[in-house]
């Protein structure tokens, strides 16, 4: 038995048989990170001795039956973690030792999830890279941010799954990297309790997951409203509504890769070409919010003392500082503005489809990247198809859907109105079994 193949159903089915207790699956767990972690580099402050010691405290609590049952879930440091540090990758947090879980970590807890690993972040969740962490289908990529380090986790088979944070894409941008499951739930659904804020009108929590059915185990923790119940594999009537806006500019091969997703989408379902709102658009809107709600908060302790916060966080910061209040307004009658008219949409379509990705994984060293024979900023064009659905607060869904030639896959992006996180989990299982969209594990570790 190897741990980077197992899913969170099938440990949950061999504790049901018996066929291996906790202790066996955290060494399991435990001969992995030691073989892969220091290719990965996707945990922080990971002690091999404080790991055995959490497990073995957990173990003596442990309550059989609940819904996560000494499943081993990683989180984002930027989530707080009871005597665990919380340094949101940054300087001007070393050594902040959390002294009561986060909210969403108590939830977890509470139906029996074994949390002892933190994951590392870009600082403060401010970026589309999390430095030092490695894509695990290409060592010389990033995974993505801000939440690489949890999405690298579960992609490389250290985490069954983990928590991440998305405040304008930052869980399902490295999920569609990393070829793993990342989903977005409806604003303000989720407490944000315990975690390091960036942007308070945009922050959300999330699963990443090695598959839809992980997700949606983790997500009916979470939410007690969501049960797992059986799908109909065989029902079509779902109108999907294709955002046309965000087909380029695109790399050729995720291009092609886009067009045969929409195609498999096509025969089994309605599909129609719609329009959202001008992509530029929503980007400046959510631009505006998201520095000024930082600012609020780090622009403070930076003027205290600049030299502990990197030159990206102070950056971003200091443009956020410079808006105005009446632009900061604006800017939020605009977001009012662009939801009342995508959420006409849903009016017409059960869901929305996106690209999650405009790229294969791009290389940390280049601040630009070739879009249709243009160079186009890198870090812009990562978030570009994802931020329609944090301004508006829609839940969205990153899955990988068409298997590429190195294994991976291209992930498209399935958004519903808010409030569907329920319909929208249902669905995406409904995709993963219909098109049986199984976790690949990458090569070399």
């Amino acid at each position: 038995m190897d741990f980077k193949d197992l899913t969170i159903k099938e440990v949950g089915e061999l504790y049901s048989s018996k066929s291996i207790n906790f202790k066996e699956l955290i060494e399991l767990q435990i001969k992995h990170i030691n073989k892969t972690e220091e290719k990965i580099l996707s945990l922080v402050n990971f002690s091999e001795k404080e790991y055995l010691e959490l497990a073995n405290l957990h173990e003596g609590l442990s309550i059989n039956n609940l819904t996560l049952s000494n499943i081993p879930i990683a989180v984002k440091d930027l989530i707080d973690v009871k005597k665990l540090k919380t340094e949101a990758n940054s300087e001007s947090l070393k050594n902040n030792i959390a002294e009561k879980d986060a909210s969403v970590v108590k939830i977890l807890k509470e139906k029996g999830a074994f949390i002892g690993m933190k994951t590392n972040t870009h600082e403060y969740a401010y970026g589309a890279v999390s430095p030092p962490t490695k894509n695990p289908w290409n060592l010389s990529a990033i995974p993505g941010g801000s939440s690489g380090g949890s999405a690298a986790s579960v992609s490389s088979g250290i985490a069954l799954g983990s928590l991440g944070s998305d405040t304008a894409g930052s869980i399902r941008e490295p999920a569609a990297l990393c070829s793993v499951v990342g989903f977005k739930p409806t604003y303000n659904l989720i407490p944000l309790n315990g975690v390091v804020p960036l942007a308070w009108t945009l922050d959300v929590v999330g699963p990443i997951t090695k598959t839809v059915t992980d997700c949606a185990i983790m997500f009916s923790a979470l939410d007690k409203d969501y049960k797992l119940n059986d799908i109909d594999i065989n029902k079509k009537n779902y109108k999907l509504g294709i955002l046309s806006e965000y087909f380029g500019p695109m790399e050729e091969g995720i291009k092609d890769s886009y067009k045969y997703s929409l195609e498999i989408l096509d025969k089994e379902f309605e599909c129609e070409q719609v329009d959202s709102w001008n992509v530029d658009e929503v980007i400046s809107t959510i631009f505006l919010i998201l520095t000024a709600e930082s600012a609020a908060f780090l622009k403070s302790p930076i003027e205290k003392n600049p030299k502990i916060f990197g030159g990206d966080v102070k950056q971003f910061v200091e443009m956020g500082g410079d808006f105005s209040a009446v632009e900061y307004i604006n800017a939020q009658r605009a977001r009012r503005a662009i939801v009342s008219k995508v959420d006409l949409l849903f009016n017409d379509f059960d869901f929305l489809i996106a690209p999650s990705q405009l790229m294969e994984p791009p290389s940390a060293e280049n601040d630009t990247v070739d879009l249709g024979g243009n160079e186009e900023p890198r870090d812009l064009n990562l978030i570009k198809p994802l931020v329609l659905s944090s301004l508006c607060g829609y839940p969205s869904i990153s899955i990988p859907f068409v298997q590429k030639k190195n294994r991976s896959r291209f992930s498209i992006q399935v958004i519903a109105n808010r409030g569907l996180d329920n319909k929208l989990l249902d669905f995406s299982r409904l995709l993963e079994e219909k098109f049986q969209l199984n976790y690949k594990h990458p090569t070399g570790y």
